[in-house]
């Protein structure tokens, strides 16, 4: 693997714990600008836990029509029942402090300083990051969680199947988390290690037949709905573009396979598959729903990559960067990614409202179809 680090650099854990100071300041700064307004996404679980506590009668099954199942929004509705909305984004700082912990761990095992440094800093203050910890779902921090702990678990020799395995809890708290395990799978491939490849299949697949057992394979069905569904109504042609430019997708897709055609070794190519494969899923699918948590996933892998473009001693043409440069670049992304998350706040976040019915302007309700008993559907 190619060295980046100057002998005159400064310590990693050092800059490690400068970058989470001052990305902590930054999430909260956000979170005191966004107040008590959240995602829609955020108001959507907590209704759906408050009927399940309500009119636990009309819960026929654990369960919730084709996003995620009800662990989730159990555990957030009494969380902000007894805490209220900062409570809940306390719960997100929690989960990005960890989440930075696990890319630190990663960058540590397979890359030189400046290169996770740098990395740390990217997802840090990546607008998909600041806005999930400002006003998104908790659900989303803890699928990622969930599956950064895989990662990390396998780079330092834990096993495919473990790794795997605990990739997959975090489908139990967000079924499109699913679509990272497929750049796992697409890795073990490129490896050709059969055994390790029969072994994370085994470790994916498990939670998620458990939970179609319990559901009578509900949840397969719905998962599929939900997929059409976000393709047809909540990904049109105009929202489809603009996702895929102003959430950096084009760019954190052509810069880490630049990083990866230079640097072919093991950990880039694991790196590169399981970041982009959102992104390719995000273009076949011609879907860029809940983008926000999918590319802050897709950045904490890519973020190594990028940062070893960043690094690169000299660029085509001969050209040759120096510190300056590359600093500014920074500073630049810092700049760029706080107007952005200052706007989204602003414009896409709504006040908690118990009783929301997001979807009372439709004929019916889309995860459910028309002939299906209102009853069993889980809002109040």
């Amino acid at each position: 693997m190619k060295h980046y680090d100057s002998p005159g650099s400064p310590g990693l854990k050092r800059l490690a714990i400068y970058i989470l100071l001052l990305a902590l300041v930054f999430k909260l700064a956000f979170i005191l600008f966004s107040g008590e307004r959240v995602y829609y996404d955020v108001n959507l679980s907590i209704t759906h836990g408050k009927a399940l506590f309500d009119k636990p009668g009309n819960q026929v099954r654990l369960i919730l029509p084709g996003v995620k199942t009800y662990v989730g929004s159990i555990a957030w509705y009494k969380l902000y029942e007894a805490f209220g909305v900062y409570g809940l984004k306390a719960y997100n700082v929690a989960a990005f402090a960890l989440l930075f912990a696990l890319q630190y761990s990663i960058g540590r095992k397979y890359f030189p300083n400046r290169v996770t440094a740098a990395a740390l800093f990217i997802f840090a203050f990546y607008v998909g990051t600041n806005l999930n910890v400002a006003a998104g779902e908790q659900d989303d921090m803890t699928a990622a969680l969930f599956f950064t702990l895989g990662v990390a678990l396998y780079a330092y020799g834990r096993g495919a199947f473990l790794a795997a395995l605990v990739m997959s809890a975090g489908v139990l708290f967000k079924y499109t988390a699913g679509i990272y395990a497929t750049g796992f799978i697409i890795y073990l491939i490129y490896t050709r290690d059969i055994r390790q490849l029969l072994l994370a299949l085994a470790g994916l697949t498990l939670p998620f037949l458990c939970l179609n057992l319990f559901t009578g394979f509900s949840s397969m069905g719905k998962l599929v709905r939900i997929s059409n569904l976000k393709r047809n109504i909540f990904s049109p042609e105009n929202l489809f573009h603009y996702k895929f430019f102003s959430t950096g997708m084009l760019l954190f897709l052509l810069l880490p396979a630049w990083g990866v055609l230079r640097d072919r070794s093991r950990p880039n190519v694991l790196l590169f598959c399981l970041s982009s494969v959102y992104i390719v899923f995000a273009v076949v699918t011609f879907n860029t729903y809940s983008s926000g948590f999918h590319m802050m996933q897709s950045v904490l892998f890519s973020s190594f990559l990028v940062a070893q473009v960043l690094f690169m001693g000299t660029y085509p043409g001969g050209v040759k960067a120096g510190r300056i440069f590359r600093v500014s670049v920074l500073v630049l992304y810092l700049l760029v990614t706080t107007s952005i998350t200052l706007r989204n706040l602003s414009r896409d976040t709504i006040p908690v409202n118990q009783y929301q019915f997001r979807y009372k302007k439709l004929p019916h309700n889309p995860f459910i179809g028309p002939g299906d008993p209102v009853k069993q559907h889980p809002m109040p």
